[in-house]
């Protein structure tokens, strides 16, 4: 059993059933299923989303620094990450733009290249037009 749900099973002090969790969960706005939560509750499960964290935390009435620990996942902070003020600058393009870099320094569980493929792309010659800016002049 892994230690986050080790954490849940004992922040479960009224014993509520995986759809007493997720009921409970729907009634306070999160979209937990059922599923989901007895998966966590049992031990197997893969990495927590940040939305499955804060409904248990909710639920269960644990501190979301308390699972993410347990998760073995940052907990210094809990809030979510607001942008400084002059990110209200920023087009829609930009926001998406600044969302997925979070996403991606985020994810570490998967890459999209791999130690191979990253090799092969740095052996490949920048085409004329790339390392110069010029267009390729057509050899006679």
């Amino acid at each position: 059993m892994s230690r986050l749900s080790e954490v849940l099973r004992e922040s479960n002090v009224s014993g509520l059933s995986a759809r007493g969790v997720a009921r409970a969960a729907r009634e306070r706005g999160y979209s937990l299923n059922h599923d989901t939560a007895a998966r966590y509750l049992r031990g197997d499960h893969g990495r927590p989303d940040e939305a499955t964290l804060v409904a248990f935390a909710d639920v269960l009435g644990v501190d979301l620094a308390v699972l993410r620990t347990a998760a073995d996942l940052p907990a210094e902070l809990t809030a979510p990450y607001t942008p400084p003020p002059e990110a209200s600058r920023l087009n829609r393009r930009q926001r998406l733009a600044v969302d997925e870099i979070i996403r991606a320094m985020l994810d570490t569980t998967s890459s999209s290249h791999s130690g191979d493929e990253l090799a092969q792309h740095r052996r490949r010659p920048t085409p004329r037009a790339a390392r110069f800016g010029t267009p390729d002049k057509p050899e006679n």
